[in-house]
């Protein structure tokens, strides 16, 4: 029977009880099947939630633990019996990825993220999970460097090289972390997000050429057309904040400290 959902909206999908059959009987709901695999294992997982809008037509196929660092989602798939895990680390993304047919897994693999288990450890211990490659490097401490290796191998269709080989040849503009937004070169003192929106950026411009743009926290620059990439990046550091040096591995608020 179809769970009950408002008129006009669609019910929620519900999961396969042949498929499921622990699902099945917590009346279809993922959280709760989680947390009552977890009493069963003597696991604390906290909070488990779903979606929060009783109009969402997937709330009984997917929830999410909680942890310090981020957050352990799960999601059903419907044609075979696939637990299907995404790990989110706060400030910097999916850091793993994997499927499993065993829920005391996902028990497991969630516990240990909530435990600080690294992302490297989880990866040791379940060889499904997919690990994101610039999340060791943030583990390693090594993000500004492995980004910078992404940024410079990054499609020309998306950034010129030009101005990529410009930045990072400087010194000052190769130790900050670097990100790369419609086309436009921009450089954080900072390896995670929330940015400190403080370090100017580069933007290139119709019929060729570049400008270095003010940052939206940043010091005043005037505002200049750039003919050649050096040009350009020298424009950028005559607007670095005072006292600006590597990039920080974590997020802008370290920077106050």
């Amino acid at each position: 029977m179809d769970a009950p959902h408002p008129a006009g909206h669609p019910p929620a999908v519900q999961p396969d009880p042949l498929l499921y059959p622990e699902v099945a009987a917590a009346n279809g709901n993922l959280g709760a099947t989680l947390r009552n695999a977890a009493a069963d294992m003597h696991v604390d997982l906290g909070t488990v939630s779903g979606p929060e809008s009783p109009t969402d037509s997937w709330r009984l196929i997917v929830a999410s633990m909680d942890a310090s660092r981020g957050s352990v989602v799960v999601t059903l798939g419907q044609q075979e019996r696939v637990f299907d895990i995404r790990i989110w680390w706060t400030g910097v993304g999916e850091a793993a990825r994997g499927r499993t047919a065993e829920l005391r897994t996902v028990v497991d693999i969630a516990h240990s993220w909530q435990a600080r288990a690294s992302v490297r450890e989880l990866g040791d211990r379940w060889p499904f999970l997919e690990i994101d490659e610039l999340t060791l490097a943030h583990e390693r401490g090594e993000a500004v460097a492995f980004k910078w290796q992404l940024v410079r191998n990054t499609p020309d269709q998306l950034i010129d090289h030009g101005i990529v080989e410009a930045a990072y040849a400087n010194p000052v503009l190769r130790s900050l972390f670097p990100l790369i937004s419609h086309g436009s070169l921009q450089f954080s003192r900072c390896t995670r997000s929330p940015w400190p929106y403080d370090v100017p950026s580069l933007s290139p411009q119709l019929g060729g050429g570049w400008r270095a743009l003010r940052a939206h926290k940043g010091r005043d620059i005037p505002d200049r057309h750039a003919q050649t990439p050096e040009e350009a990046v020298a424009f950028v550091v005559e607007g670095l904040p005072d006292g600006c040096g590597p990039a920080v591995e974590g997020p802008a608020d370290l920077l106050l400290q």
